[in-house]
C-alpha cells in the first residue's frame, strides 16, 4: 500500500525528525537569544535612585541615564573623579606675597591655596576643624593668619592652629592635633599648581602630563616667573562635561586672538616678526578633566580655562591670562574687558547647547569624545569597587580622631552655647562628611 503525505507527516519517524530539527535550531540560536543587552555596550551604566544609592548596570542609551543632569551621576563623579584626580587650579604668579590666597569650589569640595612665609604654596580644605565652617570667605585675599569668624579659631599659612578661644585651658587639648586638613599639591617647573583631594597618598603626578606641559610651555612662553595679567570666575547653567568638551572653544579662542590683537600695544612689525619666528604650532594643552591651556602666541600670552562643577547643572568657569613679561595697566584693562565679554559669550553658547542636549534623548554621539569615554571609564571602575566594598567609597574623606579630649572640647562648645545660632554661612555644622 502506498503511503500518503498525511500518513508520513503523522508517522513517529517524521515527528522525531521534526523535534530533533527544532532542538538543533534552538541550540544554535540560544547564545544570541540569551545575550544580555550590555554586550553591545558592556560598560554603560544607568544611575537609578535607590535607597542605598546603588548603581545598576544595563544597556539603556549609550550615554548613561542622568549623564548630563542627574544628581546621582554628579555624586559618583565627586567620589570617582574629583576626589582622586590631579586637578589644575592656579599659577604661582597669582600668589605674589606670603599670605596671598585663592579659594575654589571643586564639585562641592571647598579648598584654598595660600603662599606661606617659606614661599611654598599649599592647599587646604576650606573648613574650620572646630565646627566645619568656612575659613576664607573671599575668593582672593592676603593674610598670614586666617581666622574662622564663627568661634575665632585661627590658622597660619601652614595650616597650623594658632588660636582657639575658650580651649586653651582645657586639660589635654592639643592644638597640633587640630590643624587644617592639608590637600596634596604638585607645582610644576612652569609654576602650575595642581591638587589631589585624596586623603591617603595619591597616585604620582602623571609624567605624560608633565611632558606635555613642558612642551606646551616652551611654545607659550609660560614660566614660573610669568606675569598674571587678568582672571575672573563666572558661572553658567550647564553641566561641566558640556563645557569641558564644547565645540564652541575654537570659536572662543579665535575671538580672543582677534580682539586682544586689536587692543594690544604691540606694533604690526613686532606681530609679524613673532608670527614668522614660531617654531611650532602647538597652541593648546588639555589637562584632564576640566582645564584647557591656550597659547595666544602673537601676543605672548597664555590662557588657562577651567570648568569647575558646582552641581549637576551649574558650573563655575575660571579663566586666567598670563604674559611672558609685565603688561602695562591700560592694556590690562582693555584685555580684561575683552576676556570677560568673550567668556560671557562662550557661557551663553554652552548654555544653549546644554539645553539642546538636555532635550535630546541619549545624545550618544558624544561618546566618541575621548575625554567623555575616559570619564565614563573612571566612573565604571569606581562603581565596581563600591560593589565589592558594599557601599560608597569616599576617597577625600578625612576622619577626625574621636579622642575623649576632643569630645570634651566639643562639649565645652555646646555648654558655651556656640552652636545655638545655627549656620553663619549657609553650611551645615555637621561632621566633616566630604
Amino acid at each position: 500500500m502506498e503511503s500518503t503525505d498525511t500518513d508520513y507527516l503523522a508517522s513517529p519517524a517524521s515527528i522525531l525528525v521534526a523535534l530533533v530539527t527544532i532542538i538543533f535550531l534552538l541550540h544554535r540560536a540560544w547564545p544570541h537569544l540569551s545575550q544580555t543587552k550590555t554586550d553591545k555596550f558592556t560598560d554603560s551604566i544607568t544611575i537609578t535612585s535607590l535607597n542605598n544609592s546603588d548603581l545598576t548596570v544595563s544597556k539603556e542609551p549609550e550615554v548613561p541615564e542622568g549623564w548630563w543632569s542627574g544628581r546621582e551621576v554628579f555624586e559618583l563623579e565627586r567620589r570617582a573623579l574629583f576626589s582622586q584626580t590631579w586637578l589644575y587650579l592656579a599659577h604661582s604668579s597669582q600668589f605674589k606675597k606670603p599670605g596671598a590666597y585663592q579659594s575654589f569650589d571643586i564639585a562641592g569640595f571647598p579648598v584654598f591655596l595660600i603662599r606661606g612665609k617659606d614661599d611654598k604654596i599649599r592647599a587646604f580644605h576650606n573648613v574650620c576643624r572646630h565646627r566645619a565652617y568656612t575659613i576664607t570667605r573671599k575668593e582672593t585675599g592676603a593674610s598670614t593668619v586666617l581666622g574662622c569668624r564663627y568661634h575665632g579659631w585661627s590658622y597660619d599659612t601652614t595650616g597650623r592652629l594658632v588660636k582657639a578661644p575658650q580651649f586653651d585651658d582645657v586639660p589635654g587639648f592639643d592644638k597640633s592635633q587640630n590643624s587644617l586638613f592639608e590637600v596634596h599639591t604638585h607645582t610644576t617647573d612652569q609654576g602650575m599648581v595642581f591638587v589631589n583631594l585624596k586623603s591617603s597618598e595619591p597616585a604620582a603626578f602623571d609624567s605624560d602630563v608633565a611632558s606635555s606641559l613642558s612642551g606646551f610651555s616652551r611654545i607659550a612662553g609660560l614660566k614660573a616667573k610669568s606675569a598674571w595679567v587678568s582672571g575672573q570666575t563666572l558661572s553658567g547653567g550647564f553641566n561641566w562635561k558640556v563645557g569641558a568638551r564644547t565645540r564652541h572653544l575654537d570659536a572662543y579662542t579665535s575671538e580672543l586672538r582677534r580682539r586682544i590683537s586689536e587692543v594690544s600695544a604691540a606694533s604690526p612689525v613686532m606681530k609679524f616678526i613673532r608670527s614668522i619666528t614660531r617654531k611650532s604650532t602647538q597652541e593648546d594643552c588639555a589637562l584632564f578633566p576640566i582645564t584647557v591651556m591656550y597659547s595666544l602666541q602673537d601676543e605672548d600670552l597664555c590662557l588657562a580655562l577651567s570648568f569647575f562643577p558646582a552641581s549637576e547643572s551649574k558650573t563655575h568657569i575660571r579663566y586666567d591670562l598670563f604674559a611672558r613679561s609685565s603688561v602695562n595697566e591700560p592694556d590690562i584693562q582693555k584685555i580684561s574687558e575683552v576676556l570677560q565679554s568673550a567668556t560671557k559669550n562662550l557661557i551663553g553658547d554652552i548654555e544653549l547647547e546644554y539645553q539642546y542636549i538636555s532635550t535630546k534623548q541619549g545624545y550618544s554621539s558624544e561618546l566618541n569624545n575621548i575625554d567623555i569615554l575616559r570619564i565614563l571609564s573612571r566612573l565604571q571602575e569606581h562603581t565596581k569597587l563600591e560593589r565589592i566594598e558594599g557601599g560608597q567609597i569616599l576617597p577625600a574623606m578625612h576622619k577626625p580622631e574621636g579622642s575623649t579630649l576632643f569630645q570634651k572640647a566639643d562639649q565645652l562648645c555646646k555648654e558655651l552655647d556656640c552652636v545655638s545660632g545655627g549656620s553663619q554661612n549657609g553650611t551645615s555644622p555637621s561632621a566633616l562628611d566630604w
